[in-house]
């Protein structure tokens, strides 16, 4: 039952049951929905919703009664607390109950521990034949729902540069039906699931393929709000182009730029991303 919260969004914004049901349903039926008395059928809630200016995808974001994903509550406290003992045992115990079931929703549960483990230890522990299975799972998939793109988002560290642009590619083909959804939230989520795409193969010095991921996403019509994702984008075309040149000037002018127009926060996030591929380069000459 969520009529009541129906109930509220309407009253907030002063309009009547009279002018919400009008053409759809009777006052007295919107009433006992309202009242949690009764339910209403999917498209009569929809052509509710509607009159109220509220799309669906807005309300189960606000509704109580929103789907959460089914995580494991032991993975979830073991990935927030960042503890590697536990985030190594946890992990352990949903790998092998995943070697038991062979469900490869077992799998997916349990990749983000894994995926955290290789960003705080910089060692990938989930064994060869699992990041095969994982790798497969991704490439089966049709629809790239919100619930698959933040799962590939916890996993890049975990896959190989191969696998990571060939997957991204997978996403990509999609990318029609997630602008289609008309949510942003969506096409937020696939692009900063493809921006750390991006990243994980200029570390891996895949810069061909990291240049020919950039180029795609970069034909994406975005609205104008989202102009945020274009700067990140023509970022990380500097800094792929500054693993080949070794100039990093175009990076540093573009860091300076953002700290004078008063983003920080987004500067230093941009300063730690060429920290880490300046390191890692300095690491492949050592050795």
């Amino acid at each position: 039952m969520y009529g009541h919260e129906f109930k509220e969004l309407r009253l907030e914004q002063g309009i009547t049951q009279k002018e919400a049901c009008k053409g759809i349903c009777s006052e007295s039926k919107l009433s006992r929905w309202e009242n949690d008395q009764i339910e209403v059928a999917f498209s009569t809630a929809m052509r509710l919703l509607n009159r109220i200016h509220i799309t669906s995808h807005e309300f189960m974001g606000w509704s109580k009664f929103s789907p959460q994903p089914e995580t494991d509550k032991e993975v979830t406290e073991a990935w927030h607390k960042e503890e590697i003992p536990l985030i190594k045992h946890v992990a352990k115990k949903q790998l092998d109950k995943y070697h038991q079931s062979k469900n490869p929703f077992d799998l997916l549960s349990t990749v983000a521990l894994f995926n955290q483990l290789v960003i705080l230890e910089n060692h990938n522990y989930l064994p060869e034949v699992d990041q095969i299975k994982l790798a497969n799972i991704f490439s089966k998939v049709v629809i790239w729902s919100e619930y698959y793109l933040a799962l590939f988002g916890s996993s890049i560290f975990l896959l190989t540069p191969k696998q990571v642009y060939g997957i991204s590619k997978l996403v990509l083909k999609d990318v029609s039906r997630i602008t289609e959804a008309n949510t942003t939230y969506d096409l937020e989520v696939m692009l900063g699931v493809l921006g750390d795409a991006t990243i994980k193969l200029i570390l891996s010095n895949d810069i061909k393929h990291a240049t020919s991921l950039i180029k795609e996403i970069k034909k994406i019509e975005l609205p104008h709000y989202m102009m945020f994702f274009t700067l990140t984008f023509n970022y990380l075309d500097k800094i792929a182009n500054y693993v080949t040149t070794k100039n990093e000037q175009p990076i540093l002018n573009l860091i300076n730029t953002m700290v004078q127009i008063g983003c920080p926060i987004q500067a230093e996030i941009y300063l730690d991303v060429f920290k880490q591929v300046k390191n890692n380069l300095d690491r492949k000459t050592r050795s």
